[in-house]
């Protein structure tokens, strides 16, 4: 156990360093949000991908893939570095080239350059903070699993440790503490999973014997077409690939790029970074499924165990220290991305989308950033969903809110304000009914529909609808100026208070 310890307390002493050498370098808002606009491509796309993979996907995957088989990897992991060329591709040169012209150091800052309407702006705020928290909410969580089972304490105390370490060196740095540390945890995360995949199907004398022991029991597994039906399969597919080009911890990143230059091989690396951390699933899942084939261990009531249960228990102590540390990477790497997203959200752009100006911005931005830490240790530990549930919230969620506004809507003139605001709306609020309403089982979705899918492909229909039927010459006005640089002026700063209603 001092090992496991020791290698956490040196993980945590160097994310400190990285907070306070990023505090002394934060002078602006542009520095706080946005990293001063400095990042070369490989910081970037480590980073990147660092921030998607996080604690509910190393834990949820692996727990799944114990529960469904390889269904789980194609259906939420394997494909998901599709999202990376689509991010890459569609939206990076033209959020590079929006972010080097005007203003512009978040979503809501998108939505406010490129439509003229103040609910837009709004409701894409609103949107930000509430994702932002839903998908800390299953960071924290994580993060009490894991320091539960280092330092031997109860789930609540570990979720207090971590989030008042990831929220110190946060607060401290902003997101170019958050960029630098991701990068370090991507690295981590890619060297923690290579190692363990091998670890795990040695535990079950190699690929071949774990393949055949869970083929004798139960086929299906090893199937794509196995325990869920092929329609929710192909909808996780379509969540997970949509919803990831518009997250926010992936999209803000190209405001963040130094040059346009540096978006030539982003995708690349960070779509092979992800696929290497995707094996840590892989092994483990498939190794522990064996294992309780095999009797040597427990048929799990809580899948959400799969990982903790592994490590405690088939790997040495060096070992499960240095993967602890990689579970915990994975889970503050995002955590720190939405800490100062969330954060933004509600200062600088919901403020700005009430005509309000900040003074004193550094320190409303870390006001805000410790009450979205408060807000989601309070949601994580009164709020008993599982961890892969909770993040999925905040995936949809930031999904159907986005993907119409912002990839449609830098592409499509006839995009409008209007339109943004339904979007936003029922993106957010119909993720949040469906999920209680079929966690409480007032309703039931058919086996073959995704819920997260569902919603996101009715949102990007509503948005369509609703541009096409109540049409904004101002929004379509918009749409060529938005790519134009905006003078050097104090009316710029009026810029998000001085739009007038949908039209």
């Amino acid at each position: 156990m001092t090992t496991v310890l020791t290698i956490v307390i040196v993980y945590f002493i160097a994310m400190f360093a990285i907070g306070y050498w990023a505090n002394r370098r934060v002078k602006s808002s542009k520095d706080f949000l946005v990293a001063g606009q400095t990042l070369g491509f490989f910081v970037m796309a480590i980073a990147s991908f660092s921030s998607i993979q996080s604690g509910f996907g190393m834990i949820g995957h692996t727990a799944n893939t114990n529960d469904w088989g390889v269904q789980a990897l194609v259906a939420a992991a394997i494909l998901v570095p599709l999202a990376f060329a689509l991010a890459w591709f569609l939206l990076g040169t033209r959020l590079y080239k929006i972010a080097q012209k005007h203003d512009v150091h978040s979503i809501p800052d998108i939505i406010r350059i490129r439509y003229t309407s103040r609910s837009a702006h709004f409701a894409m705020s609103i949107a930000i903070f509430v994702g932002s928290v839903a998908y800390m909410t299953s960071q924290i969580t994580a993060m009490g699993v894991i320091m539960a089972l280092i330092f031997d304490i109860s789930l609540a105390a570990g979720a207090f440790i971590g989030a008042g370490v990831v929220a110190a060196y946060t607060i401290a740095g902003g997101m170019l503490a958050a960029i630098w540390t991701d990068l370090i945890q991507g690295l981590l995360m890619i060297a923690m999973s290579l190692i363990a995949f091998f670890v795990a199907i040695n535990t079950v004398g190699g690929w071949s014997n774990m393949l055949d022991t869970i083929a004798g029991s139960d086929v299906s597994f090893l199937q794509i077409d196995g325990s869920q039906s092929m329609g929710w399969i192909f909808g996780f597919v379509y969540l997970a690939i949509l919803g990831g080009a518009a997250q926010p911890q992936l999209a803000t990143k190209f405001l963040m790029l130094r040059d346009a230059a540096e978006l030539r091989w982003g995708a690349l690396v960070a779509a092979v970074g992800y696929s290497v951390t995707v094996l840590f699933a892989l092994g483990i899942g498939l190794s522990v499924r064996a294992l309780t084939i095999e009797g040597r261990a427990p048929a799990f009531d809580d899948y959400d165990s799969t990982t903790t249960w592994f490590l405690d228990n088939m790997t040495s102590t060096t070992f499960a220290g240095f993967a602890l540390a990689g579970l915990l990477a994975a889970i503050m790497s995002s955590a720190s991305s939405f800490i100062t997203i969330g954060a933004s959200s509600i200062t600088r752009d919901l403020m700005g989308s009430l005509g309000k100006v900040l003074r004193r911005e550094l320190l409303w931005y870390r006001l805000a950033s410790a009450f979205v830490v408060a807000c989601s240790l309070l949601f994580a530990l009164y709020l008993t969903q599982v961890v892969f549930l909770l993040g999925a919230i905040g995936w949809a969620a930031f999904a159907s809110a986005i993907f119409a506004p912002v990839v449609l809507g830098i592409f499509w003139q006839r995009a409008t304000g209007l339109a943004t605001t339904v979007a936003v709306t029922f993106g957010i609020l119909g993720n949040l009914a469906l999920t209680i309403l079929t966690r409480e089982e007032i309703i039931s979705v058919p086996d073959y529909m995704q819920d997260g899918a569902t919603i996101i492909a009715a949102s990007v229909v509503l948005f369509v609808a609703v541009s096409l039927a109540y049409p904004s010459r101002r929004d379509r006005d918009r749409f060529f100026t938005s790519y134009e640089p905006v003078p050097a002026t104090p009316a710029r700063a009026a810029e998000p208070v001085a739009a007038t209603a949908d039209h």
